[in-house]
């Protein structure tokens, strides 16, 4: 970072920053970006007065609101940019750049110093960034859903993502794409990427390691321990991608096709299958029975001169059980089942062909989009549970803009 001049103007404090992007190892280009926060202020030793941040010039303002930065291609690139603040005492010769006192990762810069006496013409602001053009990366929310946009060089893209589960699992994303050019830009679905990307989880220490252990660079890697202050069970510091799957319309449009085939075999085998029981009917009776007989007999006579009597007594109980099943045929019955099976099937295949129709209109497709014109649609990626987090990038007339998700 390089201050180039501090113009101290009439009514304000003009501060010319370029900047060149690492070109090292450190370099990762789905973490280089640069803004500014909207508390920004100058402070002068000695003087309890902060002076404000008024404006910037090619680099974004962040705010809790709408979340902003310029983000950066390449390794080695350079950005010119502008700060304004409320203006510097004429006598002023250092000053500190204050971001956020309390976030060491902030830009503040302690005792800048110049002579006032060093005097050379102010910089005009609209040559000094000329070429230079700001990639502006921001977020915003919309009834709790938050829209992402890139702005380059007369483009907007628009983008939305959410979770998808019709005809499998996805990450849906809505994405928006205005021409603001003098030209014509081509949309092509081709140039769409998407990598996933996910945190490892914590490990816990051993609790017994030698010192040599301790200092070994894998085990370090591989010994992140969880603490009372930082319980969360994934190490967001490390990043791992991976590839997942973005589909075409034709991709997605096979499975549709396919998922529906199967969902209209299913409705019909139920349908038939109601359909030729309506016209029968069949009902079940039941019976049972049961009789009670009593008997006796008595008899008289004489054997051998000797009188006798004799007398015998008897009973029976039967009990009989039944059930008669009768079945009828009801030809209008079926007849009516059968137009009803047959609207049902007719509705389900309206349906799904009105489905296909919506996915069809709104799948991102080969567009050519005139200038002062917008053109939208939605693309699918296949949703990984391993997923925790999907970089997507769109290259439009060379360029890529790329979302976070």
């Amino acid at each position: 970072m390089n201050i180039s001049q501090i113009d101290n103007r009439e009514y304000s404090t003009l501060i010319f920053f370029d900047y060149t992007v690492p070109d090292d190892s450190t370099w990762n280009q789905s973490h280089q970006w640069m803004n500014f926060g909207d508390k920004t202020y100058l402070s002068i030793p000695g003087i309890q007065k902060k002076y404000k941040m008024l404006s910037t010039v090619n680099v974004p303002i962040d705010s809790e609101a709408e979340h902003k930065m310029m983000l950066f291609d390449r390794a080695g690139q350079r950005h010119q940019f502008v700060l304004e603040f409320e203006k510097l005492p004429e006598d002023c010769s250092s000053f500190d750049l204050i971001e956020n006192p309390d976030n060491a990762d902030a830009f503040n810069i302690r005792n800048i110093t110049f002579n006032p006496n060093d005097t050379a013409p102010f910089i005009n602001v609209d040559e000094f960034i000329a070429d230079y053009p700001l990639k502006e990366y921001g977020q915003y929310y919309v009834n709790g859903t938050v829209v992402s946009y890139v702005k380059y060089n007369g483009i907007i893209v628009n983008s939305v993502a959410n979770f998808l589960n019709q005809y499998g699992k996805y990450v849906c994303i809505n994405i928006s794409v205005q021409n603001f050019r003098d030209r014509s830009i081509l949309f092509n679905p081709a140039n769409l990427s998407a990598i996933g990307y996910r945190h490892p989880k914590k490990k816990k220490v051993k609790a017994k390691r030698s010192s040599a252990d301790m200092d070994d660079p894998i085990y370090a890697e591989h010994s992140v321990r969880r603490t009372k202050d930082d319980p969360s069970e994934y190490d967001e510091s490390i990043t791992i991608p991976f590839d997942v799957e973005l589909l075409s319309y034709d991709e997605y449009d096979r499975i549709v096709r396919k998922k529906q085939q199967w969902q209209s075999f299913w409705a019909a085998l139920g349908e038939g299958l109601a359909a030729a029981g309506a016209g029968y009917s069949s009902s079940s009776t039941s019976y049972s029975g049961s009789s009670y007989t009593n008997a006796n007999a008595h008899a008289y006579g004489n054997v051998g001169g000797l009188y006798g009597y004799a007398s015998a007594y008897g009973s029976s109980y039967t009990t009989a059980y039944g059930q008669s099943h009768t079945t009828s045929y009801n030809g209008l019955a079926a007849y009516a089942a059968n137009q009803q099976a047959a609207a049902n099937m007719a509705n389900l295949s309206y349906e799904q062909g009105q489905i296909r129709q919506q996915i069809g209109d709104g799948y991102v497709k080969m567009h050519t989009i005139p200038a002062e014109t917008e053109y939208s649609g939605f693309f699918n990626v296949k949703y990984n549970k391993k997923m925790q987090g999907l970089t997507y990038t769109i290259v439009i007339d060379g360029e890529p803009y790329t979302f976070y998700f």
